[in-house]
C-alpha cells in the first residue's frame, strides 16, 4: 500500500508544470474529481478553500464520498473549525513523511495560530510503512490512503480514510455521534506503539502525543 502511494505521488510530480505552481486553488485541483465533491463543497461554503489560497504552502487532507457522512453531522458553527483542522500549514507528502527521523510527530494545522494544543494532528507510521493521522484526544485514527493531487513543495491534497474529528473542537456529546475511523489501539496504526526518538517509548497514547516533536518541512 505504501509503495502505491509513493508511485502515485511521483506520477503527479512528473505531470506538474511551472505554470501550475502559481497559486493554491483547491477547487481547481479537485474540479474533475467527483469522489471528493461533497468535501470540496464544504470547503467552499465555509470559505476554508479561500483561506488555503492565502497560504504559501499547505497540505489538504480530504475525505471521499463514501466516508464524508460524519462531517455532515457536524453543527454549522463548528464545521469551519473542523475543516481548518484538515489543512496542514506546510507542504507534506508521503516521501517527506517517510523520511522523518521518528515514526511519530505533531503536524501543525491552520488552527495552530490560535490554539497550539488543538492546532496539531498526531502522525504515526507502522512498521509496514502505512501512515496514520489522529486528532488530539480522538479514539480513532485515519489511514493515509493516497495522494490525490500535488504541486511540488507548494500544495498537496491527500485522501484519508475518515474525517479527523477532534472531541475538544466539537464539544461534549457531538464527537460521539459524528465519529468514525479505526478504533485507537486495535490493529495497525495504534498510536500507543510509536515513540519519540528523544523520549523513548511511552506507556499510553496520550503520552506519545504529548512527547511527539512538531514536524518541519
Amino acid at each position: 500500500m505504501a509503495s502505491k502511494i509513493l508511485l502515485a505521488l511521483l506520477l503527479l510530480l512528473a505531470a506538474a508544470t511551472p505554470a501550475s505552481l502559481a497559486a493554491i486553488d483547491v477547487a481547481q485541483m479537485l474540479a474533475n474529481k467527483p469522489q471528493y465533491a461533497t468535501f470540496l463543497r464544504l470547503l467552499t461554503q465555509t470559505k476554508v478553500a479561500e483561506d488555503v489560497s492565502r497560504l504559501k504552502s499547505a497540505s489538504v487532507l480530504v475525505v471521499p464520498e463514501r466516508s464524508v457522512k460524519p462531517l455532515l453531522s457536524v453543527p454549522a458553527e463548528k464545521l469551519r473549525t473542523i475543516l481548518q483542522h484538515h489543512v496542514l500549514i506546510k507542504y507534506f507528502d508521503p516521501i517527506q513523511l517517510g523520511e522523518m527521523k521518528t515514526s511519530v510527530a505533531k503536524l501543525e494545522t491552520m488552527l495552530s495560530n490560535t490554539d497550539k494544543n488543538m492546532g496539531t494532528i498526531d502522525y504515526s507510521k507502522d512498521k509496514d510503512g502505512q501512515m496514520y493521522l489522529r486528532s488530539p484526544g480522538a479514539d480513532s485514527v485515519a489511514k493515509l490512503v493516497k495522494v490525490v493531487a500535488a504541486r511540488p513543495f507548494v500544495v498537496s491534497i491527500m485522501e484519508i480514510s475518515t474525517p479527523l474529528l477532534c472531541p475538544k473542537l466539537l464539544g461534549p456529546g457531538i464527537a460521539a455521534g459524528a465519529g468514525g475511523g479505526r478504533p485507537r489501539g486495535k490493529g495497525k496504526g495504534k498510536i500507543v506503539k510509536t515513540m519519540s526518538a528523544e523520549e523513548g517509548a511511552s506507556d499510553t497514547a496520550s503520552d506519545v502525543a504529548a512527547s511527539a516533536p512538531t514536524a518541519s518541512a
